[in-house]
């Protein structure tokens, strides 16, 4: 697969003022990300709240500026542009190329909007469709995600979450995007309806060509979603791998606490249960040196305290994680063996 999406040395820092003439303090929310997007892939992005996530994903379609780093979009072979180094204005025309889906459905709503103006608005902004043909993409995109027609003229309060979140859906599908950042798309939502919505974005990945970059901290939606999965923590990239890979064998500790969470509904498919994780994530105004793990890794030895590992590549393998003993750690993944006797679905 080509490279759709490219990041290097993505950092953002966040000034803040205690007060009206108080210290001025820098909270780096994320330090040095690397990372590609392949088309055609969902890449999920997972870690507990506070990870930067959420700031990453809003960096890349520069609804927030990075501090420093270049975000390079690839909408054809041989042809590479700096969305990080474009004006506000420049921005525009690839902003239909890469469009977001946010976590809450009501707040990224106009609830003063009906249903039609609210999927009309990008065909109007961007000039891409009007009269009857702006009608018809609008109705015909609704449609796709399951809005019916008689619903054009509501509002959103009038819709249930998981009906809004197609409505949210729809408003970036408009547009035929060729990349869709999806914010805990389903975080807010029923499990019954999350599972509509996950079956939905796979449809529509089939029938659009997307490429997804899924933000999630539910580990069993990313396991049944996502291509590849990308773990952060304090604003850094701990370990990337293929999901079957990861979810068999981790290899970063804080991976292997994120996997044991996870619950598993067959119990002769489990591993062992492993001590709780200790601490909270650490203020980021004042981060621990070395490892940004190691305030809570039950394996941490002293190099850990004042050395940051470097993510590299595992094995030769796919792969890649930000541990120093990660090629010799034994970490155990979210499934046990299978029993010698018996099918499990």
């Amino acid at each position: 697969m080509t490279t759709l999406l490219k990041v290097e040395d993505l950092s953002k820092t966040f000034t803040l003022r205690s007060g009206l003439f108080g210290e001025i303090m820098s909270l780096e929310a994320l330090s040095d990300i690397n990372l590609t997007v392949k088309a055609g892939e969902t890449l999920a992005i997972v870690g507990e709240s506070g990870c930067g996530k959420t700031t990453l994903g809003r960096c890349i379609v520069r609804a927030l500026e990075p501090t420093e780093g270049r975000v390079t979009y690839t909408p054809e072979p041989g042809r590479d542009v700096e969305l990080s180094a474009l004006k506000k204005r420049e921005l525009k025309p690839w902003r239909r190329d890469i469009r977001m889906i946010f976590q809450d459905p009501m707040s990224s709503l106009n609830p003063y909007m009906r249903v039609f103006d609210l999927v009309a608005e990008p065909l109007r902004i961007h000039k891409a469709a009007r009269g009857a043909e702006l009608e018809r993409r609008v109705v015909s995109t609704l449609e796709k995600v399951g809005i019916p027609r008689d619903a054009l003229q509501r509002f959103p309060h009038a819709f249930s979450g998981g009906q809004r979140q197609r409505i949210g859906i729809a408003r970036a599908l408009v547009l035929d995007p060729k990349l869709v950042i999806a914010d805990e798309a389903v975080s807010a939502l029923d499990v019954s309806i999350q599972a509509q919505i996950l079956n939905l974005l796979e449809d529509l990945k089939a029938d659009f060509g997307l490429t997804y970059i899924f933000i999630s901290h539910d580990l069993g939606v990313v396991n049944y979603l996502a291509d590849r999965v990308v773990v952060m923590y304090l604003g850094h990239i701990v370990e990337t791998a293929p999901t079957e890979a990861l979810f068999e064998r981790p290899r970063h500790p804080y991976t292997e606490v994120l996997l044991e969470a996870l619950p598993i509904a067959d119990p002769t498919r489990r591993s062992r249960r492993h001590e709780a994780v200790k601490g909270e994530i650490p203020f980021l105004g004042n981060r621990p040196k070395g490892c940004p793990f190691h305030t809570r890794c039950k394996f941490a030895e002293d190099r850990c305290r004042t050395e940051k590992p470097a993510l590299r590549p595992i094995n030769g393998g796919e792969t890649h994680a930000a541990c120093h003993f990660a090629e010799t750690l034994d970490l155990k993944g979210a499934y046990g063996p299978a029993p010698a006797t018996g099918t499990y679905a």
